[in-house]
């Protein structure tokens, strides 16, 4: 029965005090938000970005799909904190400097985790992405990182971007990406590494992108980037590289975009592999000016004549025939054709949009034409700038939803106003 105090009210004032009494009896009318956050409806989202926070606040909603936690000082992950609901994960510029065994194996749904610039954040333990197993965006940008354990991406086989520039790693071992084969975009600038091995890109056969400029390389194997048959852009810029011997390029048959300036070129009788590679292709590249002999400094290393060659003894061409056989041998054993996993940016919820990353993610001074994110435009990604989520999305508080249990209810009570 209505409360006495309503019998005596018009009946439209009698509905409204009913539904009143309804919404009183649910507890906020939706799922409480932690304080100093904001919470929306669709998509589940809790914003508790830039508030300061030491830790990540209790009480998360265990349903939300996207937790946005950046610009704040929390220093420790532990596990149980995020609900296996979550898909996009934001922790970046905070102090985070441990992550707990387990704090992300119960996140079934993840596609992106940023946890960039967190400079803190030093060390990885080797388990710590296993079992996201749906993550195709991976943000690990200026954490101060000197190496990577073995495994540390083993499992990961939906991963399509991975950001590890502006950190200080000082090598990347063998077979390090191997579990990646649908790995797209690879952004390792900022670095400290020296040389590339054999085996340091095995298991990447949909690569398309290797930024690896402005670290320390002296030294590429002549076979390091063999099986990236789909990469189209490789930046090996601002590095110590006098010469690639072996001619590895030649491992690059859809490479249309290339920057190798700003290295230390010797163009004497170790530059004649990059250059007959250049004479046989059509790739867009920077200058490439050479550092050494005194007598062609500033020469670009494309335009030397066959006659600067003489007196250079001949390449080893049954070594050359040795490569050649190994790799029509490998291209023949039906791997040509690689299942793509996911859906570019759907970890943010836009389809055919590329995950987001912070304006300093990578160097975009001398990129190609159509930029490194592609030719289409996109909107900046919700609360990336600290602005919050974009308007479309609905606070709780603007939009309380009745439980379904109460629908039966209220059919009762009605015929009695």
């Amino acid at each position: 029965m209505l409360p006495p105090t309503a019998r005596d009210l018009p009946q439209g004032g009698r509905l409204a005090a009913l539904l009143l009494v309804v919404l009183a009896w649910v507890p906020g009318g939706a799922p409480a938000c932690p304080a100093l956050c904001t919470c929306y409806v669709s998509p589940p989202t809790v914003s508790c970005q830039a508030n300061n926070f030491s830790s990540v606040p209790a009480g998360l909603p265990p349903g939300a799909r996207r937790l946005f936690l950046q610009n704040n000082v929390i220093r420790a992950l532990r596990a149980g904190t995020f609900g296996p609901s979550t898909v996009t994960l934001w922790l970046y510029s905070n102090n985070i400097s441990s992550i707990q065994p387990g704090t992300f194996r119960h996140l079934p749904a993840l596609e992106e985790l940023d946890l960039g610039d967190n400079p803190h954040l030093r060390v990885l333990a080797p388990d710590t992405f296993h079992g996201l197993r749906r993550l195709q965006a991976l943000h690990l940008y200026r954490c101060q990182l000197a190496s990577l354990p073995s495994g540390i991406f083993r499992g990961l086989h939906s991963l399509q971007y991975l950001y590890l520039q502006e950190n200080g790693l000082l090598y990347l071992q063998d077979d390090l990406f191997a579990d990646l084969a649908n790995l797209s975009h690879l952004f390792l600038h900022g670095n400290r590494v020296r040389a590339l091995s054999e085996g340091v890109f095995r298991g990447l056969p949909s690569l398309d992108r290797l930024l690896l400029h402005a670290n320390r390389l002296a030294a590429v194997h002549r076979r390091a980037f063999r099986g990236l048959s789909r990469l189209t852009i490789l930046y090996l810029f601002n590095n110590s590289l006098a010469a690639l011997p072996g001619d590895p390029l030649a491992a690059l048959p859809a490479l249309q975009f290339l920057r190798l300036n700003a290295n230390p070129w010797a163009c004497d009788c170790r530059a004649r592999p990059l250059w007959a590679w250049f004479r046989r292709t059509r790739v867009s590249s920077s200058p490439v000016p050479c550092a050494s002999p005194p007598q062609r400094r500033g020469t670009d290393l494309r335009h030397l004549r066959p006659q600067d060659f003489d007196g250079c003894p001949e390449e080893d061409e049954d070594e050359e025939e040795e490569e050649e056989k190994e790799e029509k041998d490998e291209g023949g054993g039906g791997g040509g054709a690689v299942a793509v996993v996911g859906t570019p940016g759907r970890a943010l919820g836009r389809p055919g949009t590329l995950p987001a990353a912070p304006p300093s993610a990578f160097y975009r001074d001398g990129l190609p034409p159509h930029d490194l994110r592609g030719s289409q435009p996109r909107p900046p990604p919700p609360s990336r700038d600290s602005r919050g989520p974009p308007e479309d999305d609905v606070p709780l508080a603007a939009a309380p939803r009745l439980a379904p249990a109460l629908l039966p209810l209220l059919a009762l009570l009605l015929p009695t106003l």
